[in-house]
C-alpha cells in the first residue's frame, strides 16, 4: 500500500472557511475552543499581530499549530525579519498522533516554513490540560520550560460531589452572596457586555496591570462573539444592578474560566465566587468533561488570584513553555540593541526570549 503524500499549509487571517475546516477535521477532545479561528480573531483585532495556522497532514495524520506572525522593528523601523508567539491562552502544536517519526517531519516543514518568513524567534504557551509539551521531548531546537501549576476542576461528579470540593470557606462565601441577594443572570444575547468592559477595565486601571491586559474594543467585540458562540456570558446582579460579570468559553470537551471581573461592592458580596460556581454549574450542564481555570498573576504559591482559584479545586495540571530561536545572528544583534537601550533591565528581563520588543511601559 503506498504512503499518502504529505501535505503541508498554511492558513492566514483571511482564509477563516479553510482554517475552520481543519480545525472541525481534528478528533473532538482536540477540537478545543483557544484552537479556533475565531479566538485567535480577537487578538489580530487586538493588534497583537497577523494570525497564521500550519497545518501538517501525513497518511491521515494531522499536525495543527495557531500561532501569530508579527513583523520585528529595528531602530523603530519594520525589518523583512519576523517572530512568532501563540497567542494569551492555551494552544501550542496539537497531533493526532505523538509519533516521534511523524512529529519530527512536520516540525521540519514547519522550520522550512520559518526559515522562508525570516522567522527570529518562537514563543509558545503550552495547553497544560493536553500536555502537548511532551510532543517535542525529542527536539534538539527547542527549550522546554514549566513554569507553574494551573487549576482544573474535573466534572465526572455531581454538582454535589464537586461542591463538596470546594474549600468550606469557599462555600460560606457563596452562600453569604445568595443570602445578600445576589443573583447570577446568564445573558444569552450579551445584551449587558459594555458594562462588564467598564468594569474590566476599571479594575486594571486600579491595579496598575500590564498593558497587555488593558485589550482593545476590537478584542471584546470579538469576545462578545464568541461568548455568544462558544460560551456563555453571566452577571451578577443585586436588586437589577449589575456588580460583576464572567465570560466562559468551551469546546467539545472542555471548558474555560476566561475574563471575570466585579467592581467594589461585589466584591464585597462576594460576586467572583457564586459566578465561578455557576460557570462550573454551567460546564457540568453542557457535558463537558472538565473545566480549566488558569493559575496566578505570577508565579508565587500564594499568589491570589491562583489561591482564589484552588478553592474550587485541589486538582493542578502544569503550565509550561517553549522557547526557539531559528536565526541566532539575527537574534543576538537585537538583544545586543536592546541591552544598551535598558542596561539595568538587562538582568532582571534575561529569561524573556523576545524581549527585544519591550519598552518602557512594557516593564512596570
Amino acid at each position: 500500500m503506498n504512503a499518502e503524500k504529505e501535505k503541508s499549509m498554511v492558513f492566514t487571517t483571511d482564509d477563516k472557511e479553510a482554517w475552520d475546516d481543519c480545525f472541525h477535521s481534528l478528533p473532538l477532545h482536540l477540537q478545543d475552543v483557544n484552537y479556533s479561528y475565531d479566538y485567535h480573531k480577537m487578538y489580530y483585532a487586538n493588534g497583537d499581530g497577523d494570525i497564521r495556522l500550519f497545518f501538517f497532514e501525513q497518511n491521515g495524520e494531522k499536525f495543527y499549530y495557531p500561532f501569530l506572525l508579527r513583523i520585528i522593528k529595528i531602530d523603530g523601523v519594520e525589518s523583512n525579519y519576523k517572530d512568532i508567539e501563540t497567542v494569551y491562552g492555551y494552544t501550542g502544536p496539537i497531533s493526532t498522533t505523538n509519533e516521534s517519526s511523524f512529529i519530527a517531519e512536520a516540525e521540519k516543514d514547519f522550520q522550512h516554513y520559518c526559515i522562508k518568513e525570516n522567522v527570529v524567534t518562537e514563543f509558545i504557551r503550552f495547553n497544560p490540560l493536553y500536555a502537548n509539551e511532551n510532543l517535542f521531548r525529542n527536539s534538539k531546537t527547542l527549550a522546554i520550560v514549566p513554569l507553574r501549576d494551573y487549576i482544573t476542576v474535573k466534572l465526572d461528579r455531581s454538582i454535589d460531589e464537586i461542591l463538596l470540593g470546594y474549600t468550606s470557606q469557599n462555600r460560606n462565601k457563596i452562600r453569604k452572596a445568595e443570602k445578600n441577594g445576589v443573583q447570577i443572570v446568564i445573558d444569552s444575547t450579551a445584551k449587558d457586555f459594555d458594562v462588564f468592559v467598564k468594569i474590566y477595565l476599571d479594575n486594571m486601571e486600579h491595579l496598575g496591570a500590564a498593558k497587555m491586559y488593558f485589550f482593545s474594543s476590537g478584542f471584546f467585540d470579538e469576545l462578545k462573539k464568541l461568548a455568544i458562540n462558544s460560551g456563555t456570558f453571566m452577571t451578577a446582579r443585586v436588586d437589577g444592578k449589575i456588580l460583576g460579570a464572567t465570560v466562559f468559553l468551551k469546546g467539545e470537551t472542555m471548558g474555560h474560566y476566561f475574563l471575570s471581573s466585579a467592581n467594589e461592592e461585589g466584591k464585597k458580596l462576594a460576586v467572583s465566587n457564586l459566578m465561578l460556581h455557576h460557570g462550573i454549574v454551567w460546564a457540568k450542564s453542557c457535558g463537558l468533561e472538565q473545566i480549566h481555570l488558569g493559575g496566578g498573576v505570577t508565579a508565587a504559591d500564594d499568589d491570589p488570584l491562583l489561591t482564589f482559584k484552588m478553592n474550587f479545586s485541589d486538582k493542578k495540571v502544569k503550565f509550561t513553555i517553549g522557547k526557539r530561536v531559528h536565526n541566532q545572528s539575527v537574534y543576538d544583534s537585537l538583544i545586543e540593541k536592546w541591552e544598551k537601550k535598558f542596561p539595568k533591565q538587562s538582568v532582571k528581563y534575561k529569561s524573556i526570549l523576545q524581549r527585544y520588543r519591550f519598552t518602557e511601559e512594557d516593564m512596570i
